[in-house]
């Protein structure tokens, strides 16, 4: 059971008036809670709404459309439809940057709150700058209290983040940890919450281990290639974390044998975030069935094959994304640079549409020597079970040579050299030539973010 609101009137507990910007949060919330279950032909209906007075400011205000919209049928004032609308053309993460500050809105609604700037981190290849406004931020909030009250967390826990911490200026500790007396917005903005901390990625995993068993927490938020490395340390040492409710994964793409490994050793599960910088939330998991729901009150979520069409239920295409809320930056049918395969409808009722799965980014994608593509099956699994690997990295060098780096508690056997190379020339169903390296570290990039596998070949 959710909390009553933080009260804006002292002694008005039940019912509480909430404060000016939580009663704004959940006036939101209780729209989503509708549409959550509203007809597709109705949530169409409406994002196309939103997208119509996004292009009556763009024709106004946003030079690098120019007249492009209106010679493919989309004009101010005008209904969009399903057909009109797949006429706009899809804007690339290229194209974003070439098009510079020509896609920044020469003027914003006063109501739509200060601008700021934002850049991604580029684990696409390709960072770009973006331009937002704080009803922009709200909007991004307003889904992250979704998935806060989706998932019924105990807000009286303690919680505590894995990530890096902008804050941090002294390095000469073992570990960085910022303890703060709430949650944080959005949703201690709304609700009474725990305690909560967040923990500098930058030391050692025995350090960070170390830190998250002191402080206990109900919650734990982490990356994905951040949360393997804990666990792969916890196994190897005989490690639990007592009193773990709940793991949340963010920002990064979710192997299946971290899920499972979550469940082994610290016997919870993981609810999973698909985001992106440009857009914030675009799936959410189900708190019953756990598939990823797009939340297409944010942004018009579309995923297409190779020829620009919708794909469908077990067909993995690109996803592209049209946020609704924008008005410094509007960006339509942006290719983040994703993949991900289209579920079937979820048997808890909600209408939001399902993809299955994140199959990873373009940039993620295997180059094989006749020039064809694949998801790089390596046997990621394989790698887990060994123990004694700390930490991996596979990266193409060629369209012959694959290198596997290692960071390694113990050499490993010759069997199990042989063993991992013998998965992977398997799983990518060609004969490359294997390397595997053994180096002590293998960084992360300056956001956080890292890949287990990227390719050379692609820029």
């Amino acid at each position: 059971m959710m909390p009553l609101p933080h009260p804006m009137f002292e002694g008005a507990v039940f019912p509480s008036v909430p404060r000016t910007q939580a009663a704004v949060l959940l006036a939101v919330q209780q729209q989503l809670g509708d549409s959550q279950f509203s007809a597709a032909d109705v949530l169409q209906m409406r994002q196309f709404e939103q997208i119509a007075t996004l292009v009556a400011h763009i024709d106004r205000h946003v030079p690098y459309y120019g007249l492009s919209l209106r010679r493919v049928g989309i004009r101010p004032g005008e209904p969009i439809t399903n057909a009109t609308w797949q006429q706009v053309p899809v804007l690339t993460r290229r194209a974003v940057q070439d098009a510079g500050e020509t896609l920044f809105a020469t003027s914003v609604p006063a109501s739509h709150g200060e601008i700021g700037d934002l850049t991604t981190s580029g684990t696409s290849g390709l960072s770009v700058r973006i331009r937002h406004t704080g009803l922009h931020q709200l909007y991004l909030q307003s889904f992250e209290l979704r998935e806060e009250m989706w998932h019924q967390r105990d807000l009286q826990g303690r919680s505590i983040g894995i990530r890096r911490d902008e804050t941090r200026r002294d390095f000469s500790g073992k570990v960085h940890l910022r303890r703060l007396p709430d949650w944080g917005g959005p949703v201690a903005t709304v609700y009474p919450t725990g305690l909560s901390a967040i923990l500098d990625y930058r030391s050692t995993v025995e350090d960070q281990v170390a830190a998250v068993q002191a402080e206990a927490p109900a919650y734990l938020t982490a990356y994905p290639s951040v949360l393997i490395e804990l666990l792969r340390h916890c196994r190897a040492n005989g490690l639990s974390l007592p009193g773990l409710k709940g793991v949340r994964t963010v920002r990064e793409v979710l192997s299946p044998e971290t899920r499972a490994l979550t469940r082994e050793l610290l016997g919870v599960g993981i609810t999973d975030v698909y985001s992106c910088a440009e857009a914030g939330a675009l799936a959410l998991q189900c708190p019953e069935h756990g598939a990823y729901h797009l939340q297409q009150e944010n942004a018009l979520i579309e995923v297409l094959d190779d020829d620009g069409q919708p794909c469908m239920p077990g067909m993995i295409g690109r996803v592209v994304v049209t946020p609704l809320h924008n008005f410094a930056m509007p960006l339509l049918r942006y290719e983040i640079g994703d993949l991900a395969e289209v579920g079937g409808p979820c048997p808890c009722g909600r209408t939001l549409p399902v993809i299955a799965r994140i199959v990873g980014r373009a940039r993620d994608m295997l180059t094989l020597p006749n020039g064809g593509r694949r998801y790089p099956y390596y046997g990621h699994n394989a790698l887990v079970a060994i123990r004694a690997i700390r930490q991996h990295q596979v990266i193409q060098r060629s369209v012959h040579d694959i290198e596997i780096k290692l960071v390694v508690s113990r050499p490993l056997t010759a069997e199990e050299e042989s063993r991992i190379k013998a998965i992977a020339t398997g799983g990518m169903g060609h004969p490359f030539e294997i390397t595997l390296s053994y180096v002590d570290e293998i960084r992360r990039e300056a956001s956080g973010k890292y890949a287990e596998f990227r390719s050379d070949l692609i820029d």
